[in-house]
């Protein structure tokens, strides 16, 4: 089974891997997020199974099965609360058929999050993603948000910007 290991994965991003295939986890992942985040959610069947795709989001979701299921909690839950995503990719492993990202989200908080109102505050927030992909789509998906880090930057008491002291 080959495997990949990068620690520096946004270099790595426009470099093509000669040991994957077209259909590599990381290659269907990269399109997944990008048709979510672009909102072009009618091609996601092209890179998931629409009847036995699973996922677990912890914290907000339990196990749910089925693609429409999953993008309906992502939509009420998460895209129209956390809009303008900026996704990084801190590290992966990749085997044939399997997944873990490590990342990081940028978002805006622009609706009722974790029982927080709209700050309108550009934050961020740590996951690791696992996904398994069969016959290039994914099938299954556990994703570990740090939920307490984003509440904690969420309630973070606003300070106000200090005037300039340097012309005094």
């Amino acid at each position: 089974m080959a495997s990949q290991i990068c620690g520096m994965a946004a270099r790595l991003a426009g470099t093509q891997n000669r040991g994957m295939t077209a259909s590599a986890p990381l290659d269907v992942y990269r399109q997944f997020q990008s048709f979510l985040i672009n909102g072009e959610y009618g091609r996601l069947a092209e890179v998931a199974d629409l009847d036995g795709y699973t996922e677990r989001c912890v914290g907000l979701t339990g196990w749910t099965t089925g693609l429409q299921v999953a993008l309906r909690n992502f939509q009420d839950n998460i895209a129209s609360r956390l809009t303008g995503m900026a996704p990084i990719e801190n590290d992966i492993v990749q085997t044939d058929d399997m997944l873990v990202i490590r990342g990081s989200y940028e978002v805006t908080h622009s609706g009722e999050f974790l029982g927080v109102p709209p700050t309108g505050r550009r934050v961020s927030y740590d996951w690791v993603d696992m996904y398994r992909v069969t016959g290039g789509r994914i099938v299954w998906r556990y994703l570990l948000c740090d939920w307490k880090g984003l509440l904690d930057q969420l309630t973070a008491p606003q300070v106000p910007p200090q005037p300039d002291m340097a012309g005094s």
